[in-house]
């Protein structure tokens, strides 16, 4: 724990701290940071609940990203137009609360106003009393302090309420218009949005790498735990989740602190662009911890249940991390702070424009006309509001709280300002919908709301009588949690189901029931302007209220009502905008129009809102408002928006980079931006509304933009051009050596646009990119003369290098060759005698024999593989990839590898399959081959399982085995070279650590993925995806046996190979298995030790001596014999080639050395042809 005065003194210094970077905010008028302040500003939706509430929430549900987050991420990344709408609305009709943004939509409805602010209060004083309880009681956790007051003023909470007042109020409200941003208090909600995500990060990586052993420890540990395991992956239906993201997505625009925080501290598209990828980013960063610090405190710590709602602050704390605990708790103070701070200023705004102000103003309570400073009167009411808001907030901390934990109650907020959702997105998209359906549906959603989630509330705190849950008057279909019989939701859930299906049935029955004002048709259409009014139904309109009356007010006392709330300058800007167009005057004593009027309340209401504006001119005017004809009214809204258009055009001039002028069809000059004043020199009395063409062409060529020449000459050019109206470009340098390109092109009804270009960059780019591609072009022949020599070196090199790996093979093989068939013969003949007459010389000697057999086999393995290796590293072996049947590639492999497995006592198994697959049979041969030869190396006892099945339109060829298995730390180093399994006893017999290599390089190469996946002791399965052929045969013949034994016979076998010791190993060796063996060194040597015969099958050596083949010499001997005999090809040749053309002759390849029990097997086969 940490003292309370220490605790105390670090609250009151970071508090300071928000002082000190509010105030230096407002002085500071720089933009450069702002759309990254704004998107931080967003994070206030990151409050107490999010930094304490949804970790408690995890624990139980097992989610592993918040739904709220989920929604709000949507939201900003796919439904970003919808906010950019929302702004841009809200932006034009000069709306700055949700109150007022809705409340204009329905024509200005002053009962739509009121009943969104007071939902508002309603809805949101519960959240704001949420966060004083998050500070009140991780202050006592953090200090261990009693958190049992008794009565308020001895609550420390109280304050912390009034700091938080305190700040709203000197930041929030020292600006009257409520339109205008609040820089400094954004600047330092934004920095404690920061410090909220650095301390929450700070203990997620504290609890997972500290406390646990990383994330996978703590995954583990957890699945252990069949509570946390049922949680983990037993998850709630669908629905709860969705919900829980709808009512985050809609929070996003209807809490009203978040709609002030998008809405009125926006200030351009950089803002809300950078915000839909920087506000989404932070709220998955700070997600990515929730779950495991739910995990870490439930797994390491006993908890309370009041513990385990503050567990982002409790980890560090039980663990004495002092220093983390402090920074975890100002996390969570700025998490409260920021929310309380802004959420109070957009009530107050709302408490005070839309119910207080309007309401002194009707009923009089104190007399306007005797406040001199009507301003500083309506800033004192906002001040006054805030203060009111956290009183609220406080007497519902300490009458309720106590009841709910952190989620509940920030949800049961959100589901109260979600029933502004449907009245405000049918009011963006649809025209029919009225004041009187978004006034209906507002009532009845949250009279469900309050009625299903509000009620068992104050049944919980003992308010009500337990009697209310059984439903009114005891009908069981009007239970608060299971309302028409719908049973098994969350209450929250069911809540805001009901809630909102009641809310958008109403709205629409009563939009359709209730004719429209013509103020809602008329507001209908800014609000929805891709609907045009004849797609609406045709019904009969109510009259327009038409508060504004012209020829009531005089233009006098209409200055004086604007003084009072706007400053001089404000003022007569829109006096000068409204002058006589003759006079250019404005008489106090006249009339004000109706024009004036309306802009004038367009501005007030900026200031006080639209409803206390409209009563404040009704009051003024002093008549009946009810007899204004709708001609008028459309009158005043398109001269409106022809003042709004012109503002855009105006604007849009400003931000082009380059200059422009636009002329009329009489050629004279009616728009231009600054860009072209600038540029060339223009003065105010030569440049102006109405100037002609020639005075501003005069101008420019005495500037020089009109190059060289007569001065009339150039003139009367280029204007004759402009007069003609025709589409021109030309480029001119000016006395200041600017290149500038002038393009006239012709606009609709006459006009004609000038636009100016400064391309003297372009031109120095142009004259420098000429004259690099002068040189490079040189530099690109010289390139290219090198890159051809060494083109030409490299085709050498690789050249020899092939040959040289190619006669390395050949010549380092065939003597190991000759040296493994020697052993394999040695061996048989040693057995065979053992039978006859077992001695222990004879024992020991097949002890010798077997050990040089396998050091043998060690060496052709390495050499092969290095070989291997070699070649495809230096892309020497290209695959052939077609279509062919499995069982071409399996047949042979299974039949070599089921007497390898069976002599080692296991049993290998294999169903036979019909499919066909598009691969390269060599290489998918060589893959399957190493995998096997693993599997049996290190299964000592049981089952080998080669299986195919079909996965995502491909075939998953899999080897399981039962043997020792991999260490998970092991896995990702199998495939190194040289890398062999650390845990294999001295019984295995170990690997080169090679093949594995070769199994990825080879899989990589034909773009078959490859995946492990091992259990520690239990065995291993490798599986390789291969693409299905386009065609499938259909195969009826019966599986494949490979179970029966091999056929040994007498049959005559003939060899051919130029080596004598590898004449001699085969004759040996073969002998020793029952078959009749003839060899020769050639074809002449074999003709006449046959002595006539024909051999049953034949074994020739590829390369022969002087430069004969081993096919030439099977061509020879077929034509002796007459007829072509089985014929299997040996070769230490690995090349393409020398494949290519053994495949093509038809014949069988094996390659050197060549391992006996794959020489027999193939031996079985091609004799067993020969019998059948």
């Amino acid at each position: 724990m940490i003292s309370v005065t220490w605790i105390s003194i670090f609250s009151v210094l970071y508090i300071g701290l928000l002082f000190v970077i509010a105030l230096k905010g407002d002085k500071n008028k720089s933009n450069r940071f702002q759309p990254y302040i704004y998107s931080l500003t967003l994070a206030i939706f990151c409050t107490s609940w999010a930094f304490y509430g949804t970790v408690q929430q995890s624990i139980h549900s097992g989610w592993l990203l918040a739904p709220t987050y989920f929604g709000a991420i949507i939201l900003m990344t796919l439904g970003w137009r919808l906010m950019a709408r929302i702004i841009l609305t809200a932006k034009r009709e000069n709306t700055h609360t949700i109150a007022d943004f809705i409340a204009t939509r329905y024509g200005h409805s002053r009962k739509i106003a009121v009943l969104v602010s007071v939902f508002s209060l309603i809805g949101i004083v519960p959240y704001i009393a949420l966060q004083l309880k998050a500070v009140s009681e991780t202050f006592h956790l953090i200090t261990g302090a009693s958190n049992n007051a008794v009565f308020w003023y001895s609550d420390p909470t109280i304050c912390i309420a009034i700091l938080m007042a305190i700040f709203s109020i000197l930041f929030g409200t020292r600006n009257l218009d409520a339109s205008e941003h609040h820089k400094g208090l954004m600047l330092a909600v934004s920095f404690e949005s920061l410090v909220k995500l650095f301390a929450f990060i700070a203990v997620g990586i504290y609890a997972v790498f500290f406390i646990r052993d990383g994330a996978f420890d703590l995954y583990y540990a957890a699945m252990e735990n069949e509570q946390l395991a049922h949680n983990l992956t037993n998850y709630q239906t669908p629905i709860t989740y969705l919900i829980h993201a709808l009512i985050g997505a809609i929070a996003i625009f209807a809490l009203p602190r978040h709609f002030h925080a998008a809405v009125v501290e926006y200030n351009s598209e950089k803002d809300l662009y950078t915000a839909r990828w920087l506000f989404p980013l932070y709220l998955l960063i700070t997600n990515l911890f929730i779950l495991p610090i739910a995990l870490v405190g439930f797994l390491n710590f006993d908890t309370s249940y009041f513990q385990q709602q503050y567990l982002t602050l409790w980890i560090p704390l039980a663990s004495d991390a002092k220093g983390l605990a402090l920074l975890a708790y100002i996390g969570g103070l700025s998490a409260g702070t920021s929310m309380v701070i802004v959420a109070s200023i957009a009530l107050s705004t709302m408490l005070s424009n839309e119910i207080l102000l309007p309401l002194i103003i009707r009923t009089k309570l104190i007399a306007l006309e005797e406040i001199k400073d009507l301003g500083q009167f309506v800033i004192r009411l906002r001040r006054i509001s805030i203060a009111a808001v956290l009183v609220f907030a406080f007497l519902y901390y300490r009458l309720l709280t106590q009841f709910n934990a952190l989620s509940e109650i920030g949800l049961l907020s959100f589901v109260a300002v979600s029933q502004f959702a449907p009245a405000l997105l049918f009011g963006l998209i649809w025209r029919g919908g009225n004041k009187q359906g978004a006034i209906w549906g507002m009532l009845a959603g949250f009279s469900i709301w309050f009625y299903c989630l509000v009620i068992p509330l104050l049944v919980e705190a003992n308010w009500l009588s337990k009697d209310w849950m059984l439903g009114v008057f005891e009908l069981a279909f009007l239970k608060p949690q299971a309302l028409l019989g719908v049973e098994g939701l969350d209450p929250i859930v069911h809540g805001t189901l009901w809630s909102l299906f009641v809310n958008c049935l109403v709205y629409l029955i009563a939009s359709l029931y209730y004719k429209p004002s013509f103020e809602d048709i008329s507001q209908a259409v800014k609000f929805v302007p891709e609907t045009s009014v004849d797609s609406l139904p045709q019904r009969k309109l109510l009259p327009p209220s038409n508060h504004l009356k012209a020829q009531k007010v005089s233009l006098g006392d209409l200055k004086s009502l604007l003084l009072r709330f706007l400053n001089q300058s404000k003022v007569n800007l829109l006096l000068e905008s409204h002058s006589n167009p003759i006079t250019g005057r404005l008489i106090d004593s006249s009339p004000a129009s109706i024009d004036i009027l309306a802009a004038s309340e367009r501005l007030l209401s900026s200031v006080i809102g639209a409803p206390a504006a409209s009563l404040l001119l009704i009051r003024l005017q002093d008549t009946p408002t009810d007899n204004y004809h709708n001609f008028n009214v459309m009158l005043d809204e398109a001269y409106e928006v022809f003042h709004h258009n012109r503002s855009v055009l105006s604007s849009a001039l400003q931000s082009i980079s380059q200059g422009v002028c636009i002329l009329d069809k009489e050629h004279m000059v009616i728009a231009w931006n600054d860009k072209f004043k600038h540029l060339y020199n223009f003065a105010d009395d030569c440049l102006y509304m109405g100037a002609p063409i020639e005075q501003l062409v005069t101008h420019i060529a005495k500037q020089g933009g009109l190059g060289r020449g007569v001065i009339d000459t150039l003139v009367t050019q280029k204007v004759n051009l402009y007069k003609a109206a025709l589409q021109h470009t030309s480029v001119h340098k000016n006395k200041e050596n600017q290149f500038i390109e002038i393009e006239g092109n012709p606009m609709p009804q006459g006009q004609y646009i000038i636009t100016y270009t400064d391309v003297t960059a372009q031109r120095h780019h142009e004259v420098e990119l000429r004259q690099n591609n002068e040189q490079l072009e040189q530099r690109v022949l010289e390139r290219t003369n090198k890159l051809s020599q060494l083109n030409q070196e490299l085709k050498r090199a690789n050249n020899n290098k092939t040959h040289f790996l190619a006669a390395a093979g050949h010549d380092l093989v065939q003597p190991l060759n000759s040296a493994s068939l020697f052993a394999s013969s040695l061996i048989h003949r040693l057995a065979r005698q053992q039978e006859k007459q077992p001695d222990q010389e004879s024992a020991e000697l097949s002890i010798l024999a077997k050990s040089l057999e396998q050091s043998l086999e060690n060496a052709e393995m390495l050499l092969s593989e290095l070989l291997e290796i070699s070649k495809l590293d230096a892309d020497i072996i290209q695959p052939n990839c077609h279509d062919f049947e499995l069982e071409q590639v399996m047949t042979p492999l299974i039949a070599e590898f089921i007497v390898i497995a069976k002599n080692k006592g296991l049993e290998l198994r294999w169903i036979s399959s019909d499919v066909s697959i598009h691969s390269d049979p060599r290489l998918l041969r060589r893959i399957l081959q190493n995998l096997l030869s693993n599997a049996i190396r290190y299964t000592p006892s049981g089952k080998i399982l080669l299986g195919i099945r079909r996965y995502q339109g491909k075939l998953r060829l899999q080897v399981w085995d039962t043997g020792i298995g991999i260490e998970d730390n092991q896995i990702e180093r199998i495939f190194d070279e040289f890398h062999r399994i650390d845990n294999v006893s001295s019984s295995f017999e170990k690997g080169l650590g090679l093949g594995l290599s070769i199994v990825q390089r080879l899989s990589r190469l034909l773009d078959h993925p490859i995946k492990v996946s091992s259990c520690y002791g239990k065995g291993s399965v490798f599986s390789l995806d291969v693409p299905l052929a386009k065609t499938q045969r259909v195969n009826d013949q019966d599986d494949n046996d490979f179970s029966r034994p091999m056929i040994e016979n007498s049959s005559l076998i003939a060899c051919i190979d130029n080596e004598i010791q590898i004449i001699q190993g085969m004759q040996s060796l073969l002998s020793d298995w029952g078959y009749q063996v003839i060899a020769a060194q050639d074809a002449q040597s074999l003709l006449f030790k046959l002595k006539g015969r024909v051999p049953d099958v034949l074994i020739i050596d590829y390369h022969l001596d002087h430069g004969v083949t081993g096919l030439d010499t099977y061509q020879e001997l077929s034509k002796v014999w007459l007829e072509r005999i089985p014929c299997m090809v040996i070769t230490a040749d690995y090349t393409q080639e020398v494949e290519n053309n053994i495949n093509k002759a038809g014949l069988i390849l094996l390659k050197k050395p060549v391992k006996a029990m794959a020489l027999r097997s193939q031996l079985n086969q091609m004799c067993q042809t020969c019998i059948s």
